[in-house]
């Protein structure tokens, strides 16, 4: 598990690395450069159990966060920031003003002015995106997550339907992790953790099937299918 994560993370600062070498830094060649390297390692990029067309445009998430959170380059490459990461900026805006003070009201007022007074499926899942990629790499805690989901759910609930499948992708996350890790051993710890953290989101059938963790696990964690098979999939080896 480790390992691939660090690869992924090495992967996205070798990018960066060129992206801030680069005399022409764009969007386009971001994302060409982050699928051109993730390819090239053998690697896939964070994902849920499908692979959308667009789903290298939103590891520049991964690569906004490493840059800034990581190595701190925001104020050093204020032009890379502007030219590359414009959207990326939103999401954490919009993430900043969910984990605010304010009342309901005024967070989704202000969300809505972010994104011109109109927050499609696309925006809400690229935001929730933001703030799980957070956790996955160890920016920020399971808890973050879990607020945010909760005071996505309750200032936007027209977007159940997004939310819900971010939220499945989320617990997914968190059990492939706890897995990886050795804290969950069995079926029956498998099965308690899933749908404890499935009430604590706060939203409504948000379980995901073990199916669609097991995808998870091998996609993002590289568990061995063994143990995939014994606490995911009932299947002896």
């Amino acid at each position: 598990m480790v390992n691939l994560k660090r690869r992924r993370v090495k992967t996205y600062v070798d990018v960066l690395s060129e992206i801030i070498l680069s005399n022409e830094p764009t969007r386009d060649l971001a994302i060409r450069l982050i699928e051109s390297k993730l390819k090239s390692e053998g690697l896939e990029p964070f994902r849920g159990a499908s692979k959308p067309e667009d789903i290298y445009e939103k590891e520049l998430i991964s690569l906004y966060i490493i840059a800034t959170r990581g190595l701190g380059i925001k104020e050093d490459y204020p032009n890379i920031i502007s030219k590359v990461f414009s959207e990326e900026v939103k999401y954490e805006t919009a993430i900043n003003i969910l984990n605010s003070n304010m009342s309901k009201e005024e967070i989704r007022k202000n969300i809505l002015e972010l994104f011109n007074g109109s927050l499609d499926s696309s925006y809400i899942a690229r935001i929730l995106r933001f703030a799980v990629t957070l956790y996955y790499l160890n920016f920020e805690d399971y808890r973050y997550v879990i607020n945010v989901i909760r005071r996505f759910y309750e200032v936007f609930p027209e977007h159940e339907d997004t939310i819900r499948r971010f939220t499945k992708f989320f617990i997914a996350i968190k059990l492939s992790e706890d897995i990886a890790s050795g804290s969950i051993r069995n079926r029956i710890e498998k099965e308690i953790r899933k749908q404890l953290i499935s009430l604590e989101t706060g939203v409504p059938k948000s379980t995901p099937s073990d199916e669609y963790v097991a995808k998870i696990a091998k996609v993002v964690y590289d568990i061995p299918q063994k143990v995939i098979n014994s606490i995911l999939l009932s299947k002896e080896a």
